[in-house]
């Protein structure tokens, strides 16, 4: 976002921007995310995503905490990434696209929170008909080390459905 000044990074928040004879100066709270912070976000946020579809539970891992949490809709909360791991591992399902709607990132410069929608299709090993289902989860990231990291994914399932007039394979979307 370009702020008054016309400089990346700079922007009026909460409160009016004050001017000096013919330029504006802007005052950002250290605490809030930058667009640079925001980025990087949603790029652990899409890997997340790629890595879940292809099946890969090991690189996921690696965009978590140590004592990441995972809070499952249907189960138990689990804590570490040997819990987290065996969960995310891919089984009997497959997943054939994951679909974001509506991502919101917010926080601060030391914590961020991500909300989005999903739309997941899948199927299984014993049943290859496609289904969808639907919810939307909370994901807590904390900043180490000018990295972010996934401390806490948390979702909640709205519903499943058969995908109707599905004959042909499914595409992931980009």
């Amino acid at each position: 976002m370009l702020g008054c000044a016309g400089k990346k990074g700079f922007w009026c928040s909460h409160r009016p921007c004050r001017t000096i004879g013919a330029s504006a100066i802007h005052f950002r709270s250290m605490d809030e995310l930058t667009e640079a912070d925001v980025r990087k976000i949603e790029q652990i946020h899409s890997s997340w995503i790629e890595f879940e579809v292809a099946g890969e539970d090991h690189n996921l891992m690696a965009l978590c905490a140590d004592d990441i949490e995972l809070w499952p809709p249907d189960a138990q909360p689990l804590l570490g990434r040997a819990a987290v791991s065996a969960r995310m591992a891919p089984g009997n399902t497959r997943i054939h696209c994951i679909e974001i709607i509506e991502r919101r990132i917010r926080g601060s410069n030391e914590v961020a929170y991500l909300t989005a929608g999903y739309k997941t299709t899948f199927s299984s090993a014993e049943d290859s008909t496609p289904r969808q289902a639907r919810g939307s989860h909370l994901w807590i990231l904390r900043k180490r080390a000018a990295t972010w990291i996934v401390t806490l994914v948390s979702w909640s399932l709205w519903g499943r459905a058969v995908v109707s007039g599905t004959s042909h394979p499914l595409s992931v979307p980009r």
